[in-house]
């Protein structure tokens, strides 16, 4: 599941990126497969010999995880803008790895009190995820431009309102000023610093 996460969650981010989906359903989503993955322990038969049953869920859900971050991080940004994003980010994990302790103790005295069939335990994580999508509808969708880190939806009207005046030249409605484009992949990987980073999390994971 780790070295999924590790391999798609770049492309995962890119996705959530250049989306016009709404970020939440995509959080929405992973959220609901993340926690079916995790519960198909529930269909494993006595002698644990469904093992590509359980690498294949592992991969599933490991891919499905790949999205949960990007998502959060770009509706953080979205709803709070580069200023307050570290410090609204940082609250987040916080809130997550509490949440997490609480799951796993919630997990822990289902299995003492279920024991010897300690694997209905992994019910705790369905229910959490139950409770994760009742959430994810009361979030604010936020600037979604400025969510991929351009400037917001305001400011591009109003770069759009002066390219307009100097040009009447449109594509599909809506002028070319209006539509940022972003670095590919290439310009972001050759950067020193991105790379470095890229490279401590992967040997780090």
């Amino acid at each position: 599941m780790g070295f999924t996460a590790l391999l798609v969650q770049t492309y995962a981010g890119d996705v959530i990126d250049k989306t016009a989906i709404d970020r939440r359903i995509f959080l929405a989503i992973a959220s609901i497969i993340t926690a079916c993955s995790a519960l198909a322990i529930l269909f494993v038969r006595e002698g644990n010999t469904d093992h590509a049953m359980i690498f294949l869920t592992k991969i599933i859900e490991g891919v499905a995880s790949s999205f949960i971050i990007p998502c959060l991080a770009a509706l953080t940004l979205a709803c709070y803008g580069p200023d307050q994003f570290d410090k609204v980010m940082a609250s987040n994990i916080l809130w997550g790895h509490i949440g997490s302790v609480i799951s796993a103790s919630l997990a822990g005295l289902t299995a003492y009190l279920l024991y010897p069939n300690i694997k209905y335990c992994f019910v705790i994580i369905g229910l959490s995820a139950i409770f994760a999508v009742f959430f994810i509808t009361h979030l604010p969708q936020g600037d979604p431009l400025m969510g991929r880190g351009f400037h917001s939806t305001f400011t591009a009207m109003k770069k759009d309102e002066i390219a307009q005046s100097d040009s009447d030249t449109e594509i599909g409605g809506c002028s070319c000023a209006s539509i940022p484009k972003a670095q590919g992949y290439w310009a972001v990987f050759t950067d020193y610093k991105t790379f470095i980073l890229c490279a401590t999390g992967f040997f780090f994971q």
